[in-house]
């Protein structure tokens, strides 16, 4: 692209010549989006996972004991082309934090009212 001001030769990405300071009329048709149109290629999952999908015997129990692990794992393999180890992860660590949760908050208070109310009796 050339100048329209001085005649000089401006990249087509420049916005304002490096040499008189005036302001290109670019087309924004002609600027790529973004990197992958830039070279021609398309976009790719981030995560791509090999081989097959089945669930991993260390990962299901790393699910259970870290919920979040799991959820995070299960989310990671479904997006990455696993969705029948994805969604087993998402479940085991769904599960494990309501498991987790319910003995965290709820047998303790069952405990407590099992002793007020056993209070009463006596």
């Amino acid at each position: 692209m050339t100048c329209p001001h001085c005649g000089a030769s401006v990249s087509n990405h420049e916005r304002q010549c490096p040499y008189c300071n005036s302001f290109l009329e670019n087309k924004t048709d002609d600027i790529p989006n973004s990197a992958f149109e830039a070279r021609g290629q398309q976009a790719r999952p981030m995560f791509q996972a090999q081989g097959p999908d089945t669930p991993q015997p260390l990962l299901i129990v790393l699910s259970l004991m870290i919920p979040f692990f799991g959820i995070i794992l299960g989310v990671i393999h479904t997006s990455g082309g696993h969705p029948k180890s994805g969604k087993l992860y998402i479940i085991l660590g769904a599960l494990s934090f309501f498991l987790i949760s319910c003995g965290t908050f709820l047998l303790p208070l069952a405990f407590s009212a099992f002793s007020v109310f056993s209070a009463f009796k006596s």
